[in-house]
């Protein structure tokens, strides 16, 4: 269950096809610059689909998340670009006294 409150997205159009931002997106190297994320993130890939979708864990401080990178190609040869960055959450167990609870799942 996710709480859309929780949810961030960011979205903008790139000056550059899909496949030159896939290739900034899925080389190391160049990943780590371009997101430039801390060094107690672990970053694992879950799904991909080439050139136009990527979606890793995002684990910080042992509470995980997931980072879905959207592309498409604009009509002007650019990319519109989404990210979704969105905190795993599970539901508490059935008897929890709680029914509202939802427990952070950690990595």
């Amino acid at each position: 269950m996710i709480d859309s409150r929780e949810e961030l997205t960011f979205e903008t159009v790139l000056d550059a096809p899909p496949e030159k931002v896939w290739r900034a997106l899925t080389i190391p190297e160049y990943r780590d610059r371009w997101l430039q994320q801390p060094d107690d993130v672990k970053l694992h890939l879950v799904a991909v689909n080439a050139n136009s979708l990527l979606t890793f864990s995002w684990v910080e401080r042992d509470e995980e998340s997931l980072v879905t990178i959207e592309l498409h190609p604009t009509k002007d040869g650019g990319t519109a670009f989404r990210l979704t960055h969105v905190p795993v959450r599970i539901p508490a167990a059935a008897n929890s006294n709680d029914p509202g609870t939802t427990m952070v799942r950690a990595a």
